[in-house]
Parts: C-alpha cells; sequence; structure tokens
C-alpha cells in the first residue's frame, strides 16, 4: 500500500490497522539554495494477524526450560545431599549437575541423528533413558535415606517430565524423511566426510615429510634415494666383469647385453719361407691370419679398462683406470662437480664399479660413499713433527 500522508489510506473491511510515525526528507529552496530537513508523519499500518501457534510453541519452550532448571537444582541437591558425607559440599553439588546434564546431552544427539537415520539415534535414545533412570535413582535413594521415600519419588519425577518435555518438543520440529531421501543423505554425508578424512590425513604426513626433510640430513637422503630406486635396478644383480650403463640405470630399463669376447687366435702351420728368406725366420704374427674385430654394442663399450671409449659410464670425460678404488671414483667425481649430493655421488659409483645385488648391500654402499666423502672433504689435520 502506498504511503500517502497527504492522501487519505484505504482501509480493508475486517483489518486492524495501527497508527506509525514515519520521518521523510522535506527540501526547501529560499533564493536558489536548498535545505533539506526531516519532518515526521504517520501512516495506517494492517496489524498482522496473532500468530496463536508460535506464541503457544514459545510457551512449551520457556516451560521446558523451567523445568530443566529445576531438574538441575533437585537433581543436584540431592545427589550434594548424598555425597556431602564423602566430599566437599561445593563439589558434591557440582556433580549433582552431572545426573541431568547426561540425559540433556543424550536428548540433543538423538535428535541430530534421528532426523536422518533412526537406527543411528538409537544409542544415544538407550543411553539417554539409562542416564534418566540413574538420576532418579539417586534423588530417590535421597529421600529414602531421610525416611521419606515418597518424596523422594515426587523429586524423581521432575526429571522424567522434564525430558518427556524435550522430547515431545523435538519431535514435533524433526522432520522424517522416506527410505530413499534418508538413504541420499547419508550418502552425501559419508562422501563427503571421506573427503575431510582424506584431506586431513594428507595434510599431516605432507606435515611429517617436510619436517624428515628438513633435519632428516644425509641419511633421510640415502633412505629416498633407495625407496625411490628402479625396481629392476635392485633385483637384477649385474652380470662379473659387466658394468651397468649410467643411462640405463636411471631410466628404469635392464643393461644392453655385453659383446662378445674376442675368440682366441688358433695355431696354424706356418706359411713357407718367401723368397730371399732364410726358414725359420718368419715372424709368428705373419703365420696367424688377423682376428676381425667385433663390432660394439650400441650403447655400451669393450671392458679395456674403460667404459664407453674416452668417457666413464656417467659420460663425464673422465677415462677411468680398470682397478680404480671406490674412493678415487669419488674423489674424481667431487672434483668435477664439488655440490653433488650423496645419491648422485653413489650412482656415480656405480658407474663405474657395477650395482650391488641386493638392497643391503646397496645400503652399505651409499654409507661408504658417504662416510668417505666426508672423510675427503674434512681431512684430519696432520700431526706435526717435534724435532
Amino acid at each position: 500500500m502506498p504511503e500517502t500522508p497527504d492522501a487519505p489510506a484505504y482501509q480493508e473491511p475486517g483489518v486492524k490497522y495501527r497508527r506509525v510515525k514515519k520521518f521523510r526528507q522535506v527540501v526547501t529552496v529560499i533564493d536558489g539554495r536548498e535545505s533539506t530537513h526531516e519532518e515526521a508523519y504517520y501512516v495506517e499500518e494492517p496489524v498482522p494477524p496473532k500468530d496463536w501457534e508460535t506464541a503457544v510453541l514459545r510457551g512449551i519452550i520457556g516451560l521446558a526450560t523451567f523445568l530443566t532448571v529445576a531438574a538441575f537444582i533437585g537433581t543436584s541437591a540431592s545427589v550434594g545431599g548424598l555425597l556431602s558425607e564423602l566430599l566437599h559440599p561445593f563439589v558434591a553439588y557440582l556433580i549433582g549437575l552431572v545426573f541431568t546434564a547426561s540425559w540433556l546431552g543424550c536428548l540433543g544427539l538423538e535428535w541430530l541423528d534421528g532426523r536422518i537415520d533412526p537406527d543411528r539415534a538409537r544409542p544415544a535414545r538407550t543411553a539417554g533413558w539409562v542416564a534418566l533412570a540413574i538420576g532418579m535413582g539417586s534423588v530417590f535413594v535421597y529421600g529414602y535415606s531421610n525416611d521419606l521415600p515418597w518424596v523422594g519419588a515426587v523429586g524423581a519425577c521432575i526429571d522424567l517430565l522434564s525430558k518427556g518435555f524435550w522430547a515431545l518438543l523435538l519431535r514435533r520440529t524433526q522432520v522424517h524423511l522416506n527410505k530413499g531421501v534418508a538413504n541420499w543423505v547419508v550418502e552425501q554425508e559419508q562422501e563427503a566426510a571421506g573427503r575431510a578424512l582424506v584431506g586431513e590425513r594428507l595434510r599431516r604426513l605432507y606435515r611429517g615429510e617436510a619436517y624428515r626433510r628438513a633435519v632428516g640430513g644425509r641419511e633421510y637422503q640415502t633412505a629416498q634415494s633407495l625407496m625411490t630406486a628402479p625396481t629392476a635396478a635392485l633385483t637384477a644383480p649385474a652380470q662379473p666383469g659387466q658394468r651397468p650403463d649410467a643411462s640405463g640405470t636411471v631410466s628404469g630399463q635392464a643393461p644392453a647385453e655385453p659383446a662378445p669376447e674376442p675368440a682366441l687366435p688358433v695355431p696354424t702351420t706356418p706359411a713357407p719361407a718367401a723368397s730371399g728368406q732364410p726358414s725359420g725366420t718368419v715372424p709368428a704374427q705373419a703365420s696367424t691370419p688377423p682376428v676381425p674385430p667385433v663390432p660394439p654394442v650400441p650403447g655400451q663399450g669393450t671392458d679395456t679398462g674403460t667404459s664407453g671409449g674416452d668417457q666413464d659410464n656417467g659420460g663425464n670425460g673422465v677415462v677411468r683406470p680398470i682397478n680404480e678404488s671406490i674412493a678415487s671414483t669419488i674423489r674424481t667425481a667431487l672434483q668435477a662437480d664439488p655440490k653433488i649430493s650423496d645419491p648422485d655421488l653413489t650412482e656415480e659409483v656405480i658407474a663405474v664399479h657395477g650395482r650391488p645385488g641386493t638392497e643391503l648391500e646397496l645400503f652399505k654402499l651409499s654409507e661408504t660413499v658417504r662416510r668417505t666423502r666426508s672423510r675427503i672433504e674434512n681431512p684430519k689435520p696432520k700431526k706435526k713433527r717435534v724435532s
């Protein structure tokens, strides 16, 4: 209805109206200058009918609250009177509040769970009635101990009335879902709860992983390299006298088969002596036909003290001697890259000396590399001789 205070407003027959004071902005113009001020006016607004359902519901809530407060006080006084002979009165009366609070909390859980799945609310319902029975029994025992059993029975009914009012009130506001809708809601809850649980678990695992990565040191790096090593490289031991290719080890592929060794020369009958030369002076090499060279397998050099011709298995262009020690290999790798990590340094040693056959031996090799590197980088000072 438009608010037009200057014109009489239309009023619907049978509807109650009330006079309401409102304010509006009024502009006054004098000599071209404006001035704005507020002006009060009155309008007639319809009054909505009385909502008796809401009024009665509020009254029931107030009554249930009053009964709950009375139950708290009565049960606390009864239980406090029983326990005050053994405990401090303050502690005894405080414990009395627990009896009423127990069934009240179970009633709330029953209302929350029973809206979707009544079976899930059954434990809370059972626990609520058990807590109510214990509270009522405590009040009755207090009256019976004072030779007033009927007074104790009447006092115990306060908890029963309070719980009954709350149960009826919550039942009225509860919406009962059919089986299909309830099952759909339960599935959605389970999916959302599963995502939240997985996210929390991953967050905790990642936080622990970041902490171990920050404080683990070289031991953690070595263990990490063992865990991330390819399965084929850990389970397939190197062949005797064969140095696996570093590229095949890193990529997880099996090393190429070794080239067949050249056949030994077969002694043959010496050829007749050439004219102008005495018999028996022909060298042995001339009497033996040369052995044709065996073509090398691509990606793998022959075992002649170096791997891959002028490069080692790591591909860094360093010529390796045949009987090079692990310490020499580590020292050479540190000279080429002083900031190399322990796992990469271990791979350099494996590329030259071969990969161990078991994980335990690989772990021992990693520890040896770590200790040797520490000894090379931090040599002990030589003792000065006193002459």
